[in-house]
């Protein structure tokens, strides 16, 4: 994640929270649209040791409490069709997303508000158990690149371990 530095009164106004959803709104490509998201859940706010906030060619989405799996997922699914190609302008050489356009004029089938729980629920313990196999991969990384140049040079001697 990059750093920013930014005043403690934007900070307030653009700190992420779990549920948050982030969306790229400048970018893309002639064969990538801009709308890329990505979901922010508790595991991913944990795994650093500072705030996240939103900023240059991002926005961040804040859905109704329970209901960020499925617009994540749902706006996931739209992307993966190439619909945000249709909502996209710009003159300058870098797209935008017109997400004003496109939340005002795509159609969003909700399902029943207990299945839309049900289904978040099952989400964040699977984000759950993602994030926590990405924290336990960085420690197991760290670990080998502080040993291994150890046994390499003959430091740490292990000829005497039995496995």
């Amino acid at each position: 994640m990059p750093s920013r530095y930014i005043l403690p009164k934007n900070y307030a106004s653009k700190k992420l929270t779990a549920g948050d959803i982030v969306v790229e709104i400048s970018g893309g490509s002639p064969t990538q649209s801009t709308g890329r998201c990505t979901a922010i859940s508790e595991s991913l706010l944990n795994r650093y040791d500072s705030g996240m906030v939103c900023t240059n060619f991002c926005r961040a989405i804040k859905p109704i409490s329970g209901y960020s799996m499925f617009i994540y997922y749902y706006w996931q699914y739209l992307y993966d069709k190439g619909v945000f190609f249709s909502y996209e302008n710009g003159t300058t050489g870098i797209k935008n997303l017109d997400i004003s356009g496109f939340l005002g004029t795509e159609p969003i089938v909700i399902p029943p508000k207990e299945k839309v729980l049900a289904f978040d629920d099952y989400c964040q313990t699977v984000f759950d158990q993602i994030f926590a196999n990405g924290k336990e991969s960085e420690q197991l990384a760290q670990l080998r690149d502080t040993l291994l140049p150890k046994l390499m040079s003959g430091e740490l001697d292990v000829s005497d371990i039995e496995i």
